[in-house]
């Protein structure tokens, strides 16, 4: 099975798993972003346990949690790229003015560039995830709320019977 077919496989599985569970809108939709916005924070492989403690401390669907954590993980290097770029809009950092010193003064220069792109990123980090968690909770919500049936009922027809369909034609 080819890497494309089984991450392919791996989202609908988290799609259908994710829609049906049987708690309330808000709840799912908070536990959903909470989960998510982990991927933004570096956790040296604890983001799974994380999102699911984050979602259950703040009063959201601990399922949910996991399957957020789970959903965006592939993108975690971009969302890193994200956070130091964000945070250099706010700290921009003249890198030709500390690069290009004396040998005295470069190892003072080199923790000083890591000190400010350490605050580059933590600065890019915060406001990334309250933008994308605050965003990922209303869109989720209104999807979760307004369509769970419709998706769920459209997932069955074109996903599973249509699999059905094609091996009893065989």
């Amino acid at each position: 099975m080819s890497k494309l077919v089984f991450l392919k496989r791996r989202f609908k599985y988290l799609l259908i798993k994710l829609l049906r569970l049987k708690d309330h809108s808000h709840k799912v939709a908070l536990g959903f972003s909470l989960g998510s916005v982990v991927n933004f924070v570096p956790t040296f492989g604890l983001g799974l346990i994380i999102s699911v403690g984050l979602a259950k401390l703040c009063k959201g669907n601990s399922i949910a949690g996991l399957i957020g954590g789970m959903f965006f993980m592939w993108a975690f290097p971009l969302m890193f790229y994200l956070n130091t770029v964000v945070g250099g809009y706010i700290f921009p950092i003249d890198l030709d003015q500390t690069l290009f010193q004396s040998a005295d003064e470069n190892l003072d220069n080199r923790l000083e560039l890591g000190a400010k792109v350490g605050k580059n990123f933590l600065t890019g980090m915060l406001l990334n995830s309250f933008l994308f968690g605050s965003i990922l909770y209303i869109v989720s919500y209104y999807i979760i709320n307004q369509y769970r049936g419709f998706l769920l009922h459209y997932i069955y027809k074109k996903w599973i019977v249509k699999k059905h369909t094609k091996k009893t034609d065989n």
